[in-house]
């Protein structure tokens, strides 16, 4: 059996939001408006980018304005006399979470570097990129790649989503302008999930982290579903949308959220479908929330880490409740809602007469 533990939350841990270049801001834009959370994000940009963030939002201009010209080495020269600005806005954080879009210059140039301020301040440091469409051509995909690799070397984890994966379940006939928007609801539900986490109880904080830290290669998936299974549809859905195989992931913080059909019995359906995908071995951090306008709609979004990663059985992540294995393997995992049902938007005034 499946023990499910319903935890309060509680903030406890201090989170700071960098949105990085055209990109990382207007993911960072997204995250603000759909999101409560009670991270103080900064957006930095060598273009306009800044000019049209969120009040909620400070803004970091770096340069004339006029950009970096794609180059990554002209985006680091002009962050130098920032920097400092930078080291003062991290200060006393316990987590940081980088949002940039790889392939560019100034998300392939600073996000390397502001990730290397970040983790030398001692704070645990996550990056949550977008990889360019492979229709966007070879320069700026392997500018792309050469940005994940130093990522991959200064942060504690990169949650990757490819631009590519967008393209998946019919959406080909939509615009590239949606595909964008996609892009950022992904990125903010991915940080989403995992704020959530780390405001949780102390102890589910720590636990977060420690399964974070040095995670290495991570990815973000994300379904959708109604109906009778809705939760295990979403995830279904969720790894459908991408041709990666994430068995022997080290853990994975899910995020299930739903209107008036949410109910735990889906969220258990969703985890043990996620357990299915991923096996029984990683730790799992499980919220869920109740956002009232999404009607009988359930969405389920999962961030993995440690993919490839595979520890020697002495060294394995301990799961979140302690237990004894006998001769077959109980998963264990801990879920743990918001307070209370949050609206998303108002009511819907019907015509009379």
């Amino acid at each position: 059996m499946m023990k499910l533990k319903e935890l309060p939350r509680v903030a406890s841990v201090e989170v700071r939001i960098i949105g990085i270049g055209g990109a990382g801001c207007s993911s960072l834009n997204r995250l603000a408006e759909t999101v409560s959370s009670g991270a103080s994000m900064l957006g930095i940009d060598t273009g306009s980018a800044t000019a049209h963030l969120s009040d909620s939002v400070e803004a970091l201009p770096i340069g004339n304005g006029f950009g970096s010209g794609g180059n990554p080495e002209t985006a680091v020269d002009l962050f130098n006399e920032y920097e400092s600005s930078v080291i003062d806005f991290i200060d006393g954080a316990d987590v940081v979470i980088l949002l940039a879009g790889l392939g560019r210059g100034t998300g392939s140039g600073l996000a390397p570097e502001i990730a290397r301020l970040t983790r030398d301040s001692g704070a645990l440091t996550i990056a949550a990129v977008n990889m360019p469409f492979e229709f966007e051509g070879r320069f700026r995909n392997q500018s792309a790649a050469r940005a994940h690799e130093l990522l991959e070397s200064s942060t504690d984890a990169v949650m990757t989503m490819c631009n590519d994966d967008l393209l998946a379940g019919g959406a080909m006939g939509g615009s590239l302008n949606d595909a964008f928007v996609n892009a950022d609801m992904n990125i903010a539900a991915a940080v989403h999930a995992v704020t959530l986490a780390l405001e949780s109880s102390p102890e589910r904080s720590i636990s977060v982290q420690d399964s974070l830290s040095n995670a290495g290669e991570s990815a973000v998936v994300s379904g959708a579903s109604t109906g009778l299974h809705a939760g295990s549809n979403a995830v279904q859905q969720a790894f459908a949308s991408t041709s990666n195989d994430f068995v022997g992931a080290r853990s994975a913080v899910v995020h299930v959220e739903g209107g008036i059909g949410l109910s735990l019995g889906q969220v258990a359906e969703a985890v043990a479908k996620v357990r299915e995908e991923i096996g029984l071995d990683a730790a799992v951090h499980v919220s869920s929330e109740r956002l009232i306008g999404m009607g009988q709609e359930i969405n389920v979004t999962i961030v993995l880490a440690g993919i490839g990663s595979e520890l020697p059985s002495e060294d394995k992540f301990t799961p979140i409740i302690p237990v004894q294995r006998e001769t077959a393997i109980t998963p264990m995992v801990s879920v743990f809602d918001t307070p209370a049902p949050r609206r998303t938007r108002g009511p819907v005034l019907l015509p009379t007469g």
